[in-house]
């Protein structure tokens, strides 16, 4: 008896042993999922709520109205590509849920749905699904990631895009001022936000609850893990006093190719060769320049093409010249915006021309009517328009709030709060 004790003893130890290795083997290899694209022949990746191609990738849990995910591939022929969501806590590493627990469906799943392009000069196959979908539902609400992958192979990962499943619980909004740091005062703003909980428990409010907010449906410069500063009678009050700010930016120049056969908003020409060439109107560097309104879309895109119905299958890419006047700068400069999935992407990287004393890059696009800004990296390695646009606190943006909720006993961060709303600046 003793030593089949002694044996169980040493199993279970050995067992505990192996646990904790696997454990800390999963947090070494686990990684934040951000968007990307593995190749250049895919284009024009978009994930928005259905009718509304613009918007943050977000929907409610338990409505029938979800998401749309579409791409285009340049390659042209049939690819047998296959998708999968992973469900993430809320700094966007994989949550330890199993499959089962966040998903009503198949993990694995193929992209049937497919098309060649009509009529266009240059030929790309269309795909595109709904999430959710007959084959796939999130169960929970959440920070979910969309994976396409190739070759059959689920860790070959083409495509990732992240997306929201929420719940209505609270009840959020959001205030925008000029920051009251005077150092940034006339280039940043302060974002405070009010959340009612609308009689949703809460144990411990600044344990359990996490706010993320978001300027123009970006990831990439978002302020996350937010604790309120005030809680009265089920409010809490987001109040940062110059900690909450982001750099204002300036409103965006736009671009029309809607119609390749006639000269649109931002387009100085376009002509047709083996295909479509379009030079945009040339900007100047504007960072010393004071604010000017100009109506925008925020940095968004909309793929159309005025003359025919469809434009995910007739709508044609472009070659697209983009130019900024300026003196040669110390650090690259790139055209930002929704059309680089707000990312510092090689492809948009424009070559100073000496001759001409400005920046210019040609990149092939979609139709459609395009918002963008000529941007750098900063300190921080995120992207600023400071020394190319110049970035002033009275410019028109749009915020979005998530709120998290982890109380005790739940395994994972729910969405019980969201709201995307359109700002008029104070």
């Amino acid at each position: 008896m003793y030593l089949r004790h002694q044996y169980f003893i040493k199993m279970s130890v050995h067992k505990s042993v192996i646990l904790v290795i696997a454990l800390f083997c999963k947090v070494l290899t686990a990684q934040i999922l951000t968007d990307t694209v593995a190749f250049d022949y895919l284009k024009t990746v978009q994930l928005a709520p259905i009718g509304a191609p613009m918007d943050f990738p977000a929907y409610e849990l338990g409505k029938k109205q979800g998401l749309e995910f579409s791409f285009d591939d340049m390659a042209y022929e049939w690819n047998n590509y296959g998708y999968r969501i992973q469900h993430c806590d809320k700094n966007w590493y994989p949550s330890d849920l199993l499959i089962n627990q966040y998903l009503d469906g198949f993990d694995g799943n193929y992209l049937t749905n497919f098309a060649i392009s009509v009529g266009t000069f240059v030929p790309y196959t269309h795909y595109k699904t709904n999430i959710p979908n007959e084959y796939i539902r999130p169960k929970i609400s959440g920070n979910y990631v969309l994976e396409i992958f190739q070759n059959d192979d689920p860790e070959d990962i083409i495509i990732r895009r992240r997306f929201i499943v929420y719940e209505s619980l609270s009840i959020p909004a959001v205030e925008v001022i000029r920051a009251v740091d005077m150092v940034n005062f006339s280039t940043e703003q302060q974002v405070n936000a009010r959340v009612a909980l609308a009689g949703y428990p809460i144990q411990d409010y600044f344990n359990d609850l996490d706010l993320s907010i978001l300027q123009n449906r970006r990831w990439d410069n978002s302020l996350n893990g937010l604790k309120p500063t005030f809680i009265n009678d089920g409010m809490l009050e987001y109040n940062f006093m110059g900690e909450g700010s982001f750099e204002g930016g300036v409103e965006f120049h736009t671009f029309d190719t809607k119609r390749l056969n006639q000269v649109g908003m931002g387009v100085k020409v376009s002509q047709l060769d083996s295909c479509w060439q379009v030079f945009l109107d040339e900007k100047k560097n504007r960072s010393i320049a004071v604010y000017s309104f100009q109506p925008d879309i925020n940095g968004g895109r909309l793929i159309q093409r005025a003359d025919v119905g469809n434009p995910d299958l007739a709508g044609d890419y472009c070659v697209v010249e983009f130019y900024l006047e300026s003196p040669e700068l110390e650090v690259p400069i790139y055209v930002f915006g929704q059309l680089t999935n707000w990312q510092l992407l090689p492809e948009f990287r424009l070559e100073y021309n000496y001759s001409r004393g400005a920046y210019s890059g040609k990149i092939l696009l979609k139709q459609g009517y395009y918002n963008y800004v000529f941007a750098h990296p900063n300190t921080e390695g995120g992207a600023s328009t400071e020394l190319t646009e110049g970035t002033h606190w009275q410019t028109k943006n749009d915020y979005t709030l998530i709120l998290y909720n982890r109380s005790m006993g739940l395994r994972y961060d729910r969405i019980i709060g969201y709201l995307k709303p359109s700002i008029v600046n104070r």
